[in-house]
């Protein structure tokens, strides 16, 4: 029971911080085309951690590039 606990937890993080750096790289169409599979497997698969990963971290992105448009900041 421990050891999948861990096992999930440090998949959730990898998925995390590896597409963080990737959709940071990559063109926003592309960071779309990862998150809209990946948001249909978790609601078809379940929770599951690699996916809520990877789903946290372009859905992270997505946000942070909208508000960017949204309220744009000069100077900084």
């Amino acid at each position: 029971m421990a050891d999948t606990v861990i096992i999930d937890a440090v998949g959730f993080l990898f998925c995390l911080i590896l597409f963080s750096i990737i959709s940071k790289r990559i063109k926003l169409s592309y960071v779309g085309l990862i998150i809209i599979p990946t948001g249909i497997a978790l609601y078809t698969i379940g929770p599951e951690p690699f996916l809520f990963g990877i789903f946290l971290a372009t859905g992270w992105h997505l946000l942070s590039i909208g508000v960017e448009i949204i309220f744009p900041v000069e100077g900084l």
